[in-house]
């Protein structure tokens, strides 16, 4: 076999080993022959000719990284992708139920963390400066993660 059909047989089994690698379950072994048969035709291609080899090296070096990106961004929409990569979670936080400004009464000791109520409902709230006792007057000055931080007042 010539070798420029041998080179380019070789990059094309590298590609396919490479995409079978995306469809298997191979734990890296398909996608490492497929790096592997790569770099025997970059090798042929060093026979066939430096400047060519070269060529050839430089090429995968400067596409390779634009063509895993590319592969990362396309494959979860395709179908086989959709299948094999978990969706994203959407999980949105529920509206707070204080808000900045309203004042409560602390229900248990805040050191830094305790429980006061606002109006109707009893809620997890942290103390901004130290600890706080148990039924003093408290104003929300922040949320953190729907968690109220509460000051004395």
């Amino acid at each position: 076999m010539p070798l420029p059909e041998l080179a380019i047989l070789l990059f094309g089994i590298g590609v396919a080993l490479l995409l079978a690698e995306l469809l298997l379950p191979a734990h890296g072994i398909i996608g490492v022959l497929g790096g592997l048969v790569i770099a025997a035709g970059i090798i042929v291609c060093y026979v066939i000719g430096f400047w060519l080899g070269t060529g050839v090296l430089l090429g995968l070096a400067i596409l390779s990284p634009f063509i895993g990106a590319a592969t990362v961004r396309i494959w979860p929409r395709t179908p086989i992708g959709r299948r094999v990569v978990l969706p994203p979670v959407v999980d949105p936080l529920p509206p707070p139920r204080v808000r900045i400004g309203q004042t409560g009464v602390a229900v248990s000791e805040l050191r830094p963390m305790g429980t006061c109520e606002f109006g109707d409902s009893r809620l997890e709230a942290i103390s901004e400066y130290g600890m706080i006792e148990p039924g003093r007057e408290v104003a929300v000055v922040a949320l953190t993660n729907n968690r109220p931080i509460v000051r004395a007042m």
